[in-house]
């Protein structure tokens, strides 16, 4: 008799837990028969309350408040963490500030579908985009001072964008490109969709290039770049018996990989090498083949430039002195 009554108290607890769980991920709910996902996640999240400037205040205020006695807490019992008296206050504190902390995730998880909507066919599905932008949402949350006066949408809308760049980066494609190339290719289609809207029609590469005073060869690399792959054994005939590889006969063809790391490699580079002076970029270039001469030596470089060798060494020994741990190469770094 008591074993039952155990149980179906753990049953209890077990089901109360699940109802308290924050739903902060289309994937945690398994579809049943024709339920789609999607809809019943947007179903979920639509019975949060938005909240106003105000609420915001009021929570980010009440947050910051119950850290610092949470702290303060800690260091009055420094020497005795055991104590009961501190485990039950401790705890009472954590579920407040989980609480509060849960009303500003679920109250903005629209605002993370709204951001993801912009970000589809780039290598991850809709509900993945959406996991991703919780992510950042909950990081956000955590890091947000309500004293700055701002909407929490503005400061949280960075954080959500950076986490789902970062998980294309990182998740969305078999070739990796670096994260300061996908914002360049996300503001290339935000602007993109934009002049559809307004012309009617897809814009011209010129078209983007005078509005985003990029180059329009550089507008069409770009939008190259964010296309995604198709795999070699992709079946091409209804029967399933030609694959994609077998009809290509020409082995001097670069690889798909080669093409998109080279145009990426060169255009980080460029970006690198622009901030030294134009005899530093020029000795870099020349003595590390970056020209169509070939790598040159000291010697070489000198006689080229009417300088001497030693001088060439000197030049090139501080150009090295401004790349050195430049961040933005360190995507193309091997392993």
């Amino acid at each position: 008799m008591e074993k039952e009554k155990v149980s179906k108290t753990r049953k209890k607890t077990k089901s109360a837990s699940k109802k308290t769980q924050l739903k902060t991920s289309p994937k945690k709910k398994q579809a049943t028969n024709d339920i789609d996902p999607l809809a019943l996640y947007l179903k979920q999240i639509s019975r949060y309350t938005l909240l106003t400037v105000d609420d915001e205040q009021e929570i980010g205020k009440n947050i910051q408040n119950i850290k610092i006695s949470i702290v303060s807490l800690k260091e009055s019992y420094q020497d005795n963490l055991s104590d009961s008296s501190y485990v039950r206050e401790s705890e009472k504190l954590e579920l407040m500030l989980r609480e509060l902390k849960n009303r500003m995730i679920t109250s903005n998880l629209r605002l993370v579908v709204s951001i993801a909507k912009n970000y589809q066919h780039r290598g991850l599905g809709f509900l993945d985009l959406i996991d991703e932008g919780n992510i950042g949402l909950i990081e956000a949350v955590e890091r947000f001072d309500y004293t700055r006066g701002c909407r929490f949408s503005t400061y949280g809308t960075w954080w959500i964008r950076q986490a789902i760049i970062k998980s294309l980066a990182d998740k969305g494609r078999i070739i990796r490109i670096p994260i300061h190339m996908l914002n360049t290719i996300s503001k290339c289609f935000f602007v993109a969709k934009q002049l559809t809207q307004d012309l009617g029609r897809d814009p011209s590469p010129e078209e983007l290039s005078e509005y985003l005073q990029i180059p329009p060869q550089r507008i069409q690399e770009i939008m190259s770049l964010s296309q995604e792959t198709t795999s070699l054994d992709t079946n091409v005939d209804e029967d399933n018996n030609t694959r994609l590889a077998d009809l290509i006969s020409d082995d001097s063809l670069v690889e798909p990989f080669e093409l998109v790391f080279n145009a990426t490699l060169q255009e980080t580079m460029d970006e690198v090498l622009s901030q030294l002076t134009e005899r530093e970029m020029r000795i870099i270039k020349l003595r590390f083949g970056l020209t169509d001469k070939g790598p040159l030596t000291l010697e070489e470089t000198g006689k080229l430039l009417g300088i001497t060798r030693e001088r060439v060494r000197q030049i090139q020994a501080k150009a090295i002195g401004k790349l050195r741990n430049h961040t933005v190469l360190e995507a193309f770094y091997e392993d």
